[in-house]
């Protein structure tokens, strides 16, 4: 009994820091492991399993097989085709948009997949003058809905399906869950069509960035005097940035704008040079060199965007290594070529002291500079381009072998001709032998954080398991929901792991919930496969907070969202799933 009461304590440490964020995930993950081996709860043997365990192995080549897809150009021209065909229908390209990314979700990383159509989706918010919180909530939810459709829609699937395995049962085959998966997919389809495309406020501004971001207290121009000591010396012998803590984005001289190498460039009489930062600063900066406030100009992006600089969104990716450094660490300047003017962090804007700000995960960056220096920032690992910056869409070498890679993965895997493990680890070797794909992009390419959260969490099944708490659990839950029937203990699995998802990873509440729901079919003594599959897809059922799933939480800074947003849209497709659930899964999977 006291390994069960010390087993209580470490997961309820896990589920705090999952919803806390108190830690990031996989360190999470990975001090629960530890926990776990030192009071004795698992051997060493089995707290290393998790690394080796199949799923864990698969979803680390989907990961590579998502990015060469990704890669060759082909989704970026579909998606972009969808821009150019819908005409003036506003909802015939939304449908579309929705359409394509959440049958994509079903064979790729639904990550990967909002990603891609996220730059999209803001640019049909533009084109059609609507608000982006009206698009995206939808393309996180469809994703997570098209997720559900096959084995290899998201690494949930795949973790269930080797935890079954574990217990004895079959494998999941790659279009089993279609059935179910499927009609939840067209329930939320139209649900986010009549329902948050017209009810969600909109919140963000698809027209202006600086209004976006309430720059307006933080941009000035200024113009410099003859009599000013600035004339003939540069922004460098001055020390401005250093001094008043503000940035020269820019020297303006007659109609020609300098953007490139400012600190190094003379100034000239009636110079204007557009400052960022606090007016407290910039007032200090006007009094100390004798400089003139335009203050009857208005800026907009107008102001910022021309043939050589351009005003744009860059999102820092989950796998991003500048994570935990702040701009000034980076030198983030001299580095990148331009300019972070403020930070969007779940919805809460950064406009002062930017630079000493630590970056998280999905961070947003209001960068400023010369448009190949953006162009450029757009194609970093480490960045996701949130807004559209005119780039060539081209299709890369050997593109047909990365499109073609995934389709014979499933079909090899569906027909029966070998594990979707073997399958996809041969489509990878393929990709790199073929050299489709560099083995430097490979490794880049997977998210570590879900491979480490995936195999340091596994463990904690395991000692559920062994201390027999899950029993415990399982036996409770059946004989409370018991008398009313199998159904109604699935029920209680569904509704319980779906409201777990939404405040921990969806891989977690998996791992917590299929022992629990493996010890309730023996209690009952029926089929243990409903009750597995009600676990499968109540893990992707997070629509009502955006921390239960990456996409919602990707979302969410530039659709410029409130938590309640995620309840008032979330919630009624929530209780619709959790009903189709209860009611299908047995139907689809008899007891």
């Amino acid at each position: 009994m006291t390994e069960i009461f010390l087993l209580a304590a470490i997961i309820l440490f896990t589920l705090l820091s999952f919803a806390t964020q108190w830690l990031p995930l996989d360190v999470t993950a990975l001090t629960t492991l530890g926990l776990l081996l030192l009071f004795g709860l698992v051997t060493p043997e089995e707290a290393i399993a998790g690394f080796a365990n199949p799923a864990v192995i698969t979803v680390m080549m989907m990961f590579v097989l998502s990015h060469a897809l990704v890669e060759s150009g082909v989704i970026n021209r579909i998606g972009y085709r969808i821009s150019h065909i819908s005409g003036r229908s506003p909802w015939r390209a939304i449908t579309a948009l929705l359409v394509v990314s959440g049958v994509l979700s079903a064979f790729i990383n639904n990550t990967a997949a909002v990603a891609l159509f996220l730059p999209l989706a803001m640019l049909l918010a533009k084109h059609y003058k609507i608000s982006p919180s009206r698009l995206l909530i939808p393309l996180s939810y469809i994703s997570i809905a098209g997720g559900t459709c096959t084995l290899i829609g998201t690494s949930t699937n795949l973790l269930v399906s080797s935890l079954a395995v574990e217990a004895g049962m079959a494998p999941f085959r790659i279009f089993e869950l279609t059935a179910f998966g499927g009609l939840l997919f067209v329930v939320a389809l139209v649900y986010n069509l009549l329902v948050p495309l017209r009810t969600l406020p909109p919140r963000a501004d698809p027209s202006s960035l600086t209004r976006k971001y309430s720059m307006g207290p933080y941009l000035t121009e200024m113009r410099v005097p003859k009599a000013s000591p600035l004339i003939g010396s540069t922004v460098l012998d001055h020390g401005i940035s250093e001094r008043f803590d503000l940035n020269v984005l820019e020297i303006i001289r007659g109609r020609h704008k300098i953007s490139q190498d400012i600190r190094n460039t003379p100034l000239e009489p009636d110079d204007v040079l557009l400052v960022r930062g606090t007016m407290e600063d910039i007032v200090a900066l006007r009094g100390h060199y004798g400089l003139q406030l335009l203050t009857d100009l208005k800026l907009d992006d107008s102001t910022f965007t021309d043939r050589t600089n351009v005003l744009g969104e860059m999102q820092l990716a989950p796998q991003s290594q500048l994570a935990g450094q702040t701009l000034k660490e980076i030198d983030f300047r001299k580095r990148y070529g331009c300019f972070v003017l403020a930070l969007n962090r779940t919805g809460g804007l950064i406009r002062d002291k930017v630079a000493f700000i630590p970056l998280r995960p999905w961070d947003i960056l209001l960068v400023f500079g010369p448009r190949t220096r953006i162009e450029g920032l757009a194609q970093q690992e480490d960045f996701l381009a949130i807004g559209e910056l005119d780039l060539k869409i081209r299709l890369a070498p050997r593109w047909w072998l990365a499109v073609a890679v995934i389709p014979l993965v499933v079909l090899l895997a569906a027909l029966g001709v070998m594990p979707i493990l073997k399958a996809a680890i041969l489509g990878v070797v393929f990709l790199l032998v073929s050299r489709t794909i560099t083995i430097q992009q490979a490794y880049k390419s997977i998210n570590w954080t879900v491979i480490f959260l995936l195999a340091a969490i596994i463990p904690l099944g395991v000692a559920m398991t062994k201390t027999g708490m899950a029993e415990i659990v399982g036996s409770h839950i059946a004989g409370l929901a018991g008398p009313w029937g199998p159904t109604a203990v699935l029920a209680v699995v569904v509704v319980v792991t779906a409201l777990l998802t939404e405040v921990v990873s969806n891989n977690s509440a998996a791992v917590l919930m299929v022992p629990i729901a493996l010890s309730a079919a023996a209690t009952l003594g029926v089929d243990p496969k409903p009750m597995v599959m009600a676990v499968t897809f109540a893990a992707s059922m997070s629509f009502m907070t955006p921390v239960g799933y990456q996409t919602n939480t990707m979302v969410y800074a530039p659709g410029g969202y409130r938590f309640t947003d995620y309840l008032r849209a979330g919630t009624p497709l929530s209780l619709m799933a959790w009903v189709m659930a209860i009611l299908l899964i047995p139907w689809f999977w008899p007891f």
